[in-house]
């Protein structure tokens, strides 16, 4: 791939282009397969990127007209799903895709089921409350980079194309981290952490899930350079 400072950026929609698509699923399975949060969720990390696939297959599945992708690459290395929010938020009656739910039911530990039910609430919740207050605003559901690409700035190449989007739209952005070093990438961006929650269980010891709800404000246009 050329050098990804430069690389345009390609934005999809699932039904654009189908083929395309499915490789954006198996590259967000892959770069979550060590996500910390799976061994809470999942007692088998032969699972996770089976895990990972069904949950973007899931995702995808919401609103598969919407241009959701933003994609570097000619092999979809990297991945943004992001998407105006309310405008382009999946239907809440949306039908999971055929077989998806069976694959997230035989990877998931059920003891993880309580906070399960927390995690999904709590991450409906914090959009609800950060679109009451900043209005409308450009939603980053997943950066994904496969992992021989990883550190080469194609995640920093396409957060820079989600804000420059957001600011000529006058939008903040919204996005959850789930680990410190997540939160540092994206504060390098102009995003602020907006609270950083945990859950534990005793039925998992020493196991812990970890959730970082980040904005970034609006920037003003860009000056152009004196000659």
């Amino acid at each position: 791939m050329a050098d990804p400072q430069t690389t345009p950026v390609r934005i999809l929609s699932v039904d654009s282009d189908p083929g395309a698509t499915a490789v954006v699923k198996a590259t967000i399975a892959k770069a979550f397969v060590l996500e910390p949060n799976n061994d809470f969720f999942c007692a088998d990390p032969a699972q996770n990127e089976a895990r990972w696939l069904a949950i973007a297959d899931l995702v995808l599945a919401g609103n598969p007209s919407a241009p959701w992708l933003h994609v570097l690459g000619s092999g979809e290395e990297a991945v943004a799903v992001a998407y105006p929010y309310p405008e382009h938020k999946a239907p809440e009656d949306a039908p999971p895709p055929p077989g998806v739910m069976e694959v997230m039911q035989a990877s998931a530990r059920p003891e993880a089921g309580p906070v399960r039910e927390q995690f999904m609430a709590y991450l409906g919740d914090k959009k609800a409350a950060f679109h009451q207050e900043h209005g409308p605003f450009m939603y980053l559901s997943f950066l994904a980079v496969r992992p021989e690409w990883q550190g080469k700035g194609l995640g920093s190449r396409l957060l820079r194309h989600l804000s420059d989007k957001a600011d000529a739209a006058g939008r903040w952005m919204y996005l959850e981290a789930t680990t410190p070093d997540n939160q540092r990438l994206y504060e390098r961006h102009g995003f602020v952490a907006l609270e950083t929650k945990v859950w534990t269980d005793p039925a998992l010891p020493g196991q812990r899930v970890m959730l970082i709800p980040m904005g970034r404000p609006p920037q003003p246009p860009k000056q152009p350079k004196q000659q």
